[in-house]
């Protein structure tokens, strides 16, 4: 018998970040990604996604107004899941260990 994706929790990956006016602008702007989900909780935003989680900073600049970065994401970032590379264009993060080797 085949699990339905829908019904695994495990392959999530996601980061907490936390509610100010930097990070609700973040939050809001990731609300437009497909396949992100942006749950609120009472001191922090999860963002939270299936299998890989981009956090594109040229993109959420554009939509926010702010200058984002990986040191904004970092100092706004209280916790994340998964496999995280910080590259120059983006935070990624990925559910499986030998694509995050890939994208180093």
């Amino acid at each position: 018998m085949s699990e339905e994706p829908e019904e695994r929790a495990f392959d999530y990956v996601g980061i907490a970040i936390a509610r100010s006016v930097e990070g609700d602008a973040l939050a809001e702007a990731m609300r437009d990604v497909d396949g992100v989900e942006v749950v609120p909780q009472q001191t922090y935003w999860e963002i939270k996604a299936r299998e890989r989680l981009r956090l594109d900073f040229e993109q959420l600049s554009e939509e926010t107004g702010l200058d984002v970065d990986s040191e904004l994401i970092q100092v706004l970032m209280s916790t994340y899941y998964g496999r995280i590379v910080n590259t120059d264009d983006a935070i990624l993060l990925f559910h499986d260990p030998i694509e995050a080797m890939e994208a180093m």
